[in-house]
Formats: structure tokens, C-alpha cells, sequence
């Protein structure tokens, strides 16, 4: 399982969003750390095709995602951090709605809706309107989502944002058993997520990866205690 990017360059006009990125992901989780602008976003964008690169490539195992088309769309789960949904909804309705739209088969869907309500701890919560949840609540929905359909390469947008510290660690150590055999994107401000899991972290500013590694060499890397210290000699002057 292989998905590699080749001279990604992404433009809004004149403005370079994207510069030349390159880099080979394999079953992980990879964090994301960058300020508003860095290129977080449109790289995520352009895995999701979600937006059109200017020049390069995306492949998985060997063929362009383009090529690939929907089949390639059926093995993403995408969190975004945007918590827009059917407030009217309940969060196993919006489930079972989110399960159509990727076609997942009926039993099937019954049977992953139940065991993700579980896993983000929203069984209890699952009958009752999604518009009356709480920040952290809709996150949980958002995460579940996702993970419909088991898909090969998740991509989580600021996935603990609004959790409480005792779910948060649930959660975290509920993605890095994941990403046993999936490719992880994980994007969020919290570092201390992507420090305790993340197999490799990319530090990106002005839509250039800057520096990579594992949380460890990088941090040795600069002399630093953590990953903060990583992000503020790296991105400091974002």
C-alpha cells in the first residue's frame, strides 16, 4: 500500500498554494503541523480531488488517483473540521444517510454504524438530534463518518478538537490502532496528538514541506523537548 506524491504544485491565481511536494506515505499516521496558509488544506484537497493540481502527481501503488477515479474515492474516509451536517438528523439517521452516499450495502452499514456509535462512545446519545450536541459530540459523529466503509487512507482534520482530555486519549489510541494498516493524514493544532502517534511528522509553510521526520529525530534534531519545540524553531515566523 503505497500512495506517492510527485511535484505537487497547486495555484489560485497567482498565488502558489502548493510548491513542488513530493513525499511516499505507507500504512501510518503522518502529522500535519503548519499555520492557516501553510498548504495543510490544499494538499488535502487535492488527495480528496476535491481541487485540480496545476503539475504533478498523486499515485496509488503505481497509478494516478485520476485514472482511478471513483474507485480511488471509495477508499478515503475524510474528517473535515467544518462540522456542517443535518441538524435534524439523528446521529445513526446521518450514518445511515452517510452509508448511501458511499454505497455501502445495507446490513453492512447497520452492522459498522452500531460498532462505530460504540467506538466514539455515542451509543447512548445515537437517537437524539445531532443539531443538539454539544462541540465535541459532533466531532464524534464526524470521526464515525469516516470510518465508514473501512476505508485504506483517512484523512482527519483536527479530529480531537472540542474532546475532553479522557477522550481524547480514547480516541488517539483508537486512530494509531488504525493505522496498523492504513495511511493516516492527520492535521491539528493540538501537537501533543501527533507527538504520541504519529510515525512521521511534515512541517509545511508557504505551501512547502520544510522538514519531516519521526517525532523523535526531529525533536533531538533541535535540541528541543517536544514537538512545540519543534514547531517554533521550524514555523516559529509563520
Amino acid at each position: 500500500m503505497e500512495l506517492r506524491m510527485e511535484h505537487l504544485t497547486k495555484k489560485y491565481g497567482e498565488k502558489i498554494a502548493l510548491r513542488d511536494f513530493s513525499y511516499t506515505f505507507t500504512p501510518g499516521i503522518y502529522g500535519i503541523l503548519g499555520a492557516n496558509g501553510a498548504g495543510k488544506s490544499t494538499l488535502m484537497n487535492l488527495i480528496t480531488d476535491n481541487v485540480k493540481r496545476n503539475e504533478g502527481q498523486i499515485l496509488w501503488n503505481g497509478t494516478d488517483i485520476l485514472k482511478l477515479g471513483k474507485g480511488f474515492r471509495a477508499l478515503l474516509g475524510y474528517m473535515p473540521q467544518q462540522q456542517g451536517m443535518y441538524n435534524d438528523f439523528s446521529a445513526r439517521a446521518f450514518l445511515r444517510y452517510m452509508a448511501e452516499v458511499k454505497e455501502i450495502p445495507k446490513k453492512q452499514a447497520r452492522e459498522q454504524i452500531e460498532e462505530l456509535l460504540d467506538v466514539v462512545n455515542l451509543k447512548a446519545d445515537a437517537h437524539k438530534k445531532v443539531g443538539g450536541f454539544s462541540g465535541g459530540m459532533r466531532q464524534r459523529v464526524l470521526l464515525a463518518q469516516a470510518l465508514l466503509g473501512d476505508p485504506q487512507i483517512l484523512i482527519l482534520d483536527e479530529p480531537t478538537a472540542g474532546l475532553d482530555p479522557k477522550e481524547r486519549l480514547r480516541l488517539r489510541q483508537y486512530i494509531s490502532d488504525l493505522a496498523q494498516n492504513r495511511i493516516v493524514f492527520l492535521t491539528t493544532h493540538i501537537v501533543s496528538d501527533i507527538e504520541s502517534i504519529a510515525r512521521d511528522v511534515l512541517l509545511m509553510k508557504n505551501g512547502q514541506l520544510v522538514k519531516h521526520g519521526t517525532p523523535e529525530s526531529l525533536i533531538a534534531e533541535c535540541n528541543g523537548k517536544d514537538l512545540e519545540d519543534v514547531y517554533m524553531t521550524y514555523l516559529g515566523g509563520s
